[in-house]
């Protein structure tokens, strides 16, 4: 298993891979432009957003699925204001 160490950071050679795979559970969104899902290997999914800090407790490591260019339900009803 391939691991990045600087994910979806801004100057990170990964930053424009699909998903990358950070070891242990504290992960940084500061410096990441857009949203990233984060699931741990217990199975814990969140949805992160810049400039916060996340923690998987018990986690050896976080799959990150960059969340830039995807439309989500919740990001239309942003976009447009509606339910």
């Amino acid at each position: 298993m391939k691991t990045s160490k600087k994910g979806y950071l801004k100057n990170s050679p990964d930053v424009n891979k699909p998903q990358n795979i950070i070891k242990g559970g504290n992960i940084t969104m500061k410096g990441v432009e857009f949203k990233v899902l984060g699931e741990d290997d217990n199975g814990y999914r969140k949805l992160m957003y810049p400039g916060n800090d996340y923690s998987f407790r018990h986690a050896n490591y976080v799959t990150e699925t960059s969340m830039k260019n995807k439309i989500t339900k919740q990001t239309f009803q942003e976009l447009w204001g509606t339910k």
